[in-house]
């Protein structure tokens, strides 16, 4: 994982509203093959990079994030994330380089997905994210769909679960 494509990410939504959402994003991106290369666990609500949260905090010491709280409603903090404008220069310079890595140039290959994803629901994100996790254990779908209901303590052929499935099924059918 590269500050660059945390950086793409969070340029792509102009405004990164939720540490959940940054989670989730990338884990969808990640199942769709997209080159994130961020190792995941299983945690709460469901799958979970320590890595991609200690590059969000670094990112921020080193003013190349922007970093927002407010206020929820559950008596906590919900961050937001902007880029830099410094950041925002260096994106620019790896982009105009000619050099730079087919790797990177896959990468962007995914902006529409992000798009879509940036779209959605934190909960929604989150149900989907839990669904692909089970799904990559080489689950079938119906399987991977009622691990994740069991583990959201959700009823598996309820409206959040098919809906989960039906966007993990997109995300992961989907190569940019």
């Amino acid at each position: 994982m590269d500050k660059y494509r945390v950086a793409k990410l969070i340029q792509w939504a102009k405004t990164l509203r939720t540490r959940k959402r940054l989670q989730k994003v990338v884990y969808l991106l990640n199942a769709a093959d997209c080159p994130f290369d961020a190792e995941f666990n299983l945690h709460h609500y469901g799958p979970y990079s320590h890595e991609l949260a200690q590059l969000t905090d670094e990112m921020v010491r080193a003013d190349l994030l922007v970093e927002q709280a407010e206020p929820n409603p559950m008596g906590g903090q919900t961050y937001s994330y902007q880029l830099s404008e410094r950041a925002a220069d260096q994106v620019k310079s790896v982009e105009d380089n000619p050099h730079r890595s087919e790797d990177l140039k896959r990468f962007e290959e995914f902006s529409s997905l992000a798009d879509r994803l940036l779209k959605e629901s934190v909960s929604r994100l989150e149900y989907a994210a839990t669904v692909a996790y089970f799904k990559r254990q080489d689950r079938s779908w119906d399987e991977a769909r009622e691990c994740a209901a069991k583990f959201k303590r959700l009823p598996s052929d309820g409206v959040d679960m098919r809906d989960a499935e039906r966007l993990a099924r997109e995300v992961m059918e989907t190569n940019g």
